[in-house]
Order: structure tokens, then sequence, then C-alpha cells
């Protein structure tokens, strides 16, 4: 008997249609009518608009509902059960049907499921769609799992067949929908394989409840032989006191587990534990070590920290001081930040391997700043963070994200206090007064450590000078000494041994070391172009040429010639590209 004639929904239909008593109703085909899951997702105007009222668009829907079924039960000869799901839990589907038609003529009550039930006669859609919705899948999930080369849900010998043994099973259709987007291939397996891959499950001891809802967080398990190391995990967990109740509790399933990732985690965990009672502690309190993303995470954070030099013992000190509440991929991203952090700052790597060992608990549940920001809102250079937070590593509390951190206070400390005293004996041995005002004068001119001076004053002596030269060099321009060695002899060199100037030139002028390497290349190179085109004289003196102002430069040498100018900046260019 047609669903149509079947008192039952006929009451339904009176019930249904009287909200379209005045309603025109023309059936239109528009689109592809062989494909939904590509077009608009809710009907918009056409259901909400005046022409059907905002009120009765969920009547519209149940109605469409209805046709559905009658045209999957009766005319297509799916199952009940199928049919039912398919009419009713897929709205994209149902939606993007109602859009196919323009309004129909509702005189007559069950007008409006005849017309789409015409409809589907003379076009013919894609079962796939509907089924899969209603399995739990968008349209973006399942766009890709439609088969290209079907169109009706029979054609799939053993699809139904096995979507049943999922339902008498306890799985619901909502369910079914990952399983089918994971592991596409177990519904198509003949009749009975999928049944006896389950029971042979069920004989591990695995409960129906647990074995259920296993199958829905991980359908891989049905593809192949038996899955060992799920069995292996179970065994592992059983043997220190957790049974099947406690896992299925655990279990999510909205996400998918990997077993030999579990099985990996737990074998790390029980190495890294004392005894079994610790183990078993350890997993009670923070579960999450092992079913979180599979336990990658935790694999992963003991990587990190075993090549920061941790021992087991500190692994499982560090396990069991982790919230319990924090993912612990977002612990693991902070402990990277702030191992970068110190990366940033120049630390030593002993030193970051000591920090990490004794503080990983607190720094992974923090974010700290960014180093630019810490670097400016501390008002300390990367040697004094450093020294910083060795002196107390809980001082990064004070850093994290969301907090105004403060400048750290000025000290002096012990390494200041010997630098000075480094450097006045370093004054001495030039021959200066010991707490003379000459002295005095002098300890402010020269910046760096005592260490520093000694070093750059040798520098000088091995490039050709004797140490007498030397110290009349630094007593005449003691600035030169505040250059780093390299950079000191980078400009002798330049002098020396590119320009040919002799050493001489230096002692009677070594004031001319306190200007920059790319002022001297600019100057020379400058007055290079204008000697060989015979506008500078080939004797002038080095001061003469450093000394002057850039516009003074300009004035006398550069624009003596008329190109001057642009190969000046010609050079300016080409020495910054250096």
């Amino acid at each position: 008997m047609s669903l149509i004639r079947n008192p039952r929904f006929s009451r339904l239909l009176n019930w249904v249609s009287r909200a379209f008593a005045e309603a025109p109703f023309n059936t239109r085909v528009s689109g592809n009518p062989r494909s939904f899951a590509t077009q608009s997702t809710l009907v918009d105007a056409e259901l909400c608009g005046e022409k059907w009222g905002v009120r009765s668009r969920n009547e519209i829907r149940k109605m469409a509902q209805v046709a559905m079924f009658d045209y999957f039960y009766e005319t297509r000869g799916l199952q009940f059960l199928v049919a039912e799901s398919m009419s009713k839990n897929a709205p994209v589907f149902n939606d993007n049907l109602l859009r196919k038609l323009d309004g129909c003529d509702v005189d007559d009550e069950d007008e409006i499921v005849r017309s789409i039930t015409r409809f589907l006669l003379f076009h013919p859609v894609n079962e796939f769609e509907p089924f899969l919705e209603s399995l739990g899948l968008k349209p973006s999930e399942f766009s890709h799992l439609v088969p290209c080369d079907k169109m009706f849900l029979n054609e799939d010998a053993f699809l139904l067949e096995n979507y049943h043994v999922f339902w008498n099973y306890g799985i619901g259709r909502e369910k079914m929908g990952k399983i089918f987007s994971e592991a596409r291939q177990v519904f198509g397996y003949e009749t009975g394989v999928l049944a006896s891959k389950i029971k042979a499950y069920e004989d591990l001891g695995f409960s129906r409840l647990f074995l259920s809802k296993l199958i829905v967080c991980s359908p891989t398990i049905l593809i192949g032989s038996m899955n060992v190391r799920l069995a292996k995990v179970m065994e592992m967990l059983k043997s220190i006191g957790f049974g099947v109740d406690w896992v299925t509790e655990n279990l999510s399933e909205e996400v998918s587990y990997d077993w030999s990732s579990m099985h990996s985690c737990l074998s790390l965990l029980r190495d890294i534990c004392v005894d079994g009672n610790e183990l078993r502690e350890l997993i009670r309190m923070r579960p999450r070590l092992i079913f979180e993303d599979s336990g990658e995470w935790t694999l992963i954070l003991a990587a990190f920290e075993t090549k920061l030099g941790s021992s087991r013992s500190e692994l499982s000190s560090l396990f069991q001081k982790l919230p319990q509440s924090q993912s612990l991929g977002k612990c693991l991203m902070n402990l990277r930040h702030c191992f970068l952090f110190l990366k940033d700052i120049e630390m030593e790597a002993d030193e970051i391997s000591k920090i990490f060992r004794l503080h990983s608990s607190w720094l992974g549940r923090t974010r700290l700043k960014q180093t630019s920001t810490l670097l400016i809102n501390l008002k300390g250079g990367k040697r004094r963070l450093c020294q910083a937070i060795q002196e107390n590593p809980e001082e990064m509390k004070k850093w994290i994200m969301g907090l105004r951190v403060q400048p750290l206070p000025a000290t002096r400390c012990k390494v200041d206090s010997k630098s000075k005293t480094m450097k006045t004996q370093f004054l001495l041995d030039l021959g200066y007064e010991e707490n003379s005002e000459e002295m005095e004068r002098a300890l402010k001119n020269f910046r760096g450590k005592g260490s520093e001076l000694h070093e750059r004053f040798n520098v000088l002596v091995s490039l050709g000078f004797t140490e007498e030269v030397v110290k009349d060099m630094v007593k005449a321009c003691p600035s030169i000494l505040s250059q780093a060695s390299d950079i000191l002899e980078s400009k002798v060199n330049y002098l020396i041994d590119e320009l040919g100037y002799p050493l001489s030139t230096l002692i009677t002028f070594p004031t001319c070391l306190k200007y920059t390497l790319q002022r001297m290349k600019l100057r020379f190179a400058m007055f290079s172009w204008l000697q060989a085109r015979g506008k500078a004289d080939p004797k002038l003196a080095v001061s003469t040429i450093l000394v002057c102002s850039d516009k003074f430069f300009a004035t006398r040498f550069v624009n003596r010639h008329p190109d001057g100018p642009k190969h000046l900046e010609d050079l300016k260019k080409l020495l910054l590209c250096e």
C-alpha cells in the first residue's frame, strides 16, 4: 500500500498541509538534479521569506521528509530503518531538495508530497548523499566518499548489510559516519566477515559496551588481522589495576586512537617509574598521559627533556607535577617557547639544561613574553638576563603573558668590581698615577672590562707597534681601546695593508682609529677617485681626510668634480651592500 494512502500518514499530511492552503506551489527543476551536496546547506529565502512564512518552515521540512520516506521505502525498496533515517537525518539534502521546487497547487492536501515524490521519480538522486549525511557526516566530509560509479545503495552489495551489523551491535547511526570516513572498507566486507572480527575481540574478554565504543574510537582495528598493540595495552593496564570500565570512561568518541603509540607511551612510563604502585598512581591521576593524542605528546615531551639531560627519576617527577587539567600539547609548546627564549639570550647549553631539569613543571604551565619585548621592558641586555635567570630561575614567573614586566633592579655585582680593579691596574701599567684626577678621567673614558682593555692593547702590539708606542697612543686617544679587538684590527689593516700608509702615520695620529671603518672606506675611496681625475692633492694627511665634517668634505673635495656628488652616493650604496 502506498505510503500516501496509509491512514496514519494521511492524518499527518492533513495536519502538515493546513499551513499551505493559500500558498502556490508548482514543481520546477533548477540546477543539477543528481547532486545536492554541492549546493547551499540551508533553505534561505524560498523557505524563510514571505512566500511560505517563517512560522511554517519546519512544517515544510516535515512534509519533505514524508515524501522522501515514501520514495526511499515504497519506491526504492530500502529497509524501513534506512529509509526513515535518510529522510529524517539528512537536513542539508532535504533543504536542497526543497530549493528545487518553486511551489504547487495545494487544493489537494496531498499535492505537496506528490509533487516532491514526482520530482524524485523523474530526477533520481544519488542515494549515497542522504545516506552518508544520515550517518552524521557533513557534505564537506563525505563528498569525496560518494562513489563515482554508483547512484543507488543497493548497487553496493554489502553496505547495508554491514550497516545493520553495527546497528544491531549497539552503534548508533550518527556514530557510523566516523567509522565510514576512517575505515571505509569495513562496510564492504562480505557476509559474516565483520561479525567474525568483532567476535574475535569479544573472545579477548572485551564487553559489548566497551567494544561498541572502541570501534567508534578506533575503526581501524577492524581492518586486517587483530590489533596486537590494542591487546597488549589492555593487558598492561589490567596488570597495574585498570580494567575495561576505566578505559571506557577515558575513551572519547570524538577522537581516534593509535594503539601502537599508546603502547610505546605505556612502556616509557613503566620504565621511568620505580615500581607498579608509582606507575598506577601516575596514570590514575593523569590519564591524559596515555589518552591525549594517543600518548604522542608524552613521548615528545620525554624526548625533549631527555635531550636536555633529564634522568628517569627527573622525568617521573616532572610527569607527576604536571597540571591535571592542562593539555600536554600546550605544556610542550610553552617549554619550547622558553627554550627558544634562553637560546635567544645566548645562555650556555649547560645552564639551559640545568634550568629545565629542575623547573620544567612550572615552566610548562605558563608562556613567556617574546624575547624582544622582555629585552625592552626589563631594560637589560642578554648577559644581564642570563645572570638574573641563573641566580633565580623563578624570576621568569614575572615575565609571562598577561603580566606587566618591571625593569630589572640595578645591581653592582662582583664581576663589575673585579673589572674595575683590572682596569685600574691597566692604567697604572700605562703610567697613570694612582688616585690622581688624570686616572679618574681615564677610568670614565675607557669603556669595557679590564680584561678586554688588555686584550685590545695586545692586538695593537701584535700589529707591529711596540708597547711603549701603544702606551703613548692610548694616552693620546683613550677611546681607541673602547672598540672590539676585531674592529680595531680591521681598521689598522685597512690603513696599513690596503691603503699603504706607514705605521708612523698611526703613531702621530692615533685619533684616526676612533672613526668607523665605513667612514674610512667612503672618504678614502672618494679621495682616490678625485685623485685619479686630478682633483685632489696626493700629499694630503690622513687627518685632513677623516677629521672634517661631511659637509666640509663635500664642499672642499667632492664638489671639485661635476660627477663627484653622484659618485659619492654610489659609493654609499656600495658600502651598504657589503
